[in-house]
């Protein structure tokens, strides 16, 4: 979900490399490190994101994870609140300004459907994907790392 933002931020860099033709070496190497600022912390607060939510899912009661929309309110929720750390990068990059800031503010509901919907996705209870679908007791760690680097295995 960060590198999306991570992209689009990216882009500075190559205005950081037209700024330098344009105007001097100062300007471009702080709009290079703005950019390198929204850039890694963008991916930061994805792997943040992605990480607390799948731990929160992972340790998360049967009876909740069993049920859909519980286990969507509990993913949208924990992504919802990680990505609030995206408004800390914007400010930083941006230099505190006020529409980026309220921009990333508003996407914040967006990350939180997104992480609900692919709740079962990531707690490994999906049709979708055969190689995380589980019947029944959830799987070891070890077992389902083993689906996952040997894609021939059916059980």
């Amino acid at each position: 979900m960060g590198s999306v933002l991570a992209a689009v931020l990216g882009s500075m860099t190559v205005v950081g490399a037209v700024m330098w033709l344009r105007t001097g070496l100062a300007d471009a190497l702080e709009c290079l490190v703005r950019g390198i600022v929204a850039v890694g912390g963008s991916l930061g607060v994805g792997v943040l994101l992605g990480a607390a939510t799948g731990v929160a899912l992972a340790l998360s009661p049967e009876w909740l994870a069993c049920r859909a929309p519980l286990r969507g309110l509990l993913a949208g929720c924990v992504a919802s609140t990680m990505y609030l750390g995206e408004t800390i990068v914007v400010a930083v990059a941006t230099g505190g300004g006020y529409a980026p800031m309220f921009l990333t503010l508003l996407s914040t509901p967006v990350i939180g459907a997104v992480a609900a919907v692919h709740s079962g996705d990531v707690l490994g209870r999906t049709r979708y994907h055969p190689w995380l679908a589980c019947e029944g007791r959830r799987r070891s760690w070890s077992s389902r790392f083993g689906r996952v680097a040997d894609p021939r295995v059916d059980g």
